[in-house]
């Protein structure tokens, strides 16, 4: 990879948190596209997270559950702050930020990291993996 197309991947790489978010943001919400492949498209094959509370969900679990998932937070705003880019080696970036989600019922912050992926130029980053903690 050129020092050219590494220094953009690696700038994709950081807004991708935030990118994904929004989109995250709007599903729950009923907002935007009601196409789930519209968000499920940002995962590559073999996705896998591990959720704040310990639980593992697969890229299969997610095709059948995201889907249904619409409209079912209406109140969520999710925030993504102190994005950093701890590695990038050939085609992966590893990426860590916090995330903040807000609803009626309260609010919870998050450590994330994430493992994405160089698409190409001129496309998203995927994600390969994710790791999330509950922060204290």
């Amino acid at each position: 990879m050129t020092d050219s197309k590494r220094a953009s991947f690696t700038a994709m790489a950081e807004k991708e948190p935030d990118a994904l978010h929004r989109q995250l943001q709007a599903w729950f919400r009923a907002e935007g596209t009601e196409d789930a492949e519209a968000v499920l498209h940002c995962f590559e094959p073999g996705y896998q997270m591990v959720g704040a509370a310990g639980n593992v969900v697969s890229i299969e679990a997610m095709h059948v559950g995201f889907p249904k998932q619409r409209g079912s937070r209406p109140t969520l705003i999710m925030e993504i702050s102190d994005v950093e880019i701890r590695h990038v080696e050939g085609k992966t970036a590893l990426v860590r930020y916090k995330e903040r989600q807000i609803q009626d019922t309260g609010t919870n912050d998050r450590w994330a990291a994430a493992v994405l992926v160089d698409r190409g130029e001129g496309k998203r980053p995927g994600w390969l993996f994710l790791q999330e903690t509950f922060c204290p």
